[in-house]
């Protein structure tokens, strides 16, 4: 899935995407960090309903949370759960899940009367490559391969695979103490969910909405900007926006594909109640 569904149906923006991402936004003094601490969070999405949909949703969620940051195992750590394999000043190789919200067919003009869009999980393996510090941040060079999955709770389904590289850049205090972040990164996905979100069976097809065969390939490429900065020693704020551009995917010519250039916005906080004495690698 695109970055701005981290849960929320588009990666980052949606609650639970901040409560797994606004945590490791001090990486550049991760030592100096809690082993642990739990607290809550909350936050709020406002995004395309799927990929290339021209209809947005708002998601929201306030909830608990808590984040371990260990050397090997981590958890709301850059994503909901994390396993580092292997960590040098140049690279790393970790196996991490994220996910995202569902969404409702009958509220979509281009899917009603089809199924929903159940919440999608994925979790896989991703090597990053730091690629040196320029312009007083951090560029690196995310290649993850993720294994796609959804769930209505009732079952799990497979739904294939995404392969997302991503070129990013991190700079502690941008501006009077503010971590920003720029992302940018294609997204390729094979055919199966390619058809969760653009295949039209036979009998699903109308006068509006001819059946229609998706194929495997390239989804589109996504620009995303975020900012976090701390309102109090245990209260984090964060906002962030992604602009993606799909003209050229592989299913634009799908009834289901509304609109080459869409845009996501949200916002949300974490705020920590508890925390470690021990530090974060230090140990």
């Amino acid at each position: 899935m695109p970055k701005p569904a981290r849960l929320a149906a588009a990666a980052l923006l949606a609650a639970s995407a901040a409560l797994a991402a606004a945590p490791a936004l001090a990486q550049g003094d991760r030592p100096a960090q809690p082993l642990w601490e739990a607290g809550v969070g909350g936050g709020a999405a406002y995004s395309p309903d799927y990929p290339a949909s021209d209809e947005h949703s708002l998601n929201g969620l306030a909830l608990p949370y808590i984040i371990y940051r260990g050397d090997i195992f981590r958890l709301g750590d850059g994503s909901i759960v994390k396993g580092v394999f292997m960590a040098t000043e140049r690279f790393e190789f970790d196996v991490s899940f994220d996910a995202s919200f569902d969404a409702d067919s009958d509220g979509n003009a281009a899917r009603r009367g089809m199924p929903d869009l159940d919440f999608l999980g994925e979790a896989g393996p991703q090597l990053t490559v730091n690629l040196g510090h320029y312009l007083h941040g951090r560029l690196q060079l995310a290649l993850p391969v993720r294994a796609v999955f959804s769930t209505d709770f009732s079952r799990l389904d497979h739904r294939g695979f995404l392969f997302n590289p991503e070129l990013s850049y991190e700079r502690e205090g941008f501006f009077d103490g503010m971590f920003m972040s720029v992302e940018l990164g294609a997204t390729f996905a094979t055919e199966r969910l390619q058809d969760y979100f653009y295949q039209v069976d036979a009998r699903y097809a109308n006068a509006s909405r001819a059946a229609f065969d998706a194929d495997g390939g390239y989804m589109g490429s996504e620009l995303d900007v975020g900012f976090s900065f701390r309102l109090h020693e245990r209260v984090r704020l964060f906002a962030g926006v992604e602009a993606a551009y799909r003209g050229g995917a592989a299913n634009d010519d799908s009834p289901l594909y509304r609109d080459d250039f869409t845009l996501a916005a949200g916002a949300g906080f974490v705020w920590s109640l508890y925390e470690s004495d021990a530090r974060a690698g230090a140990r």
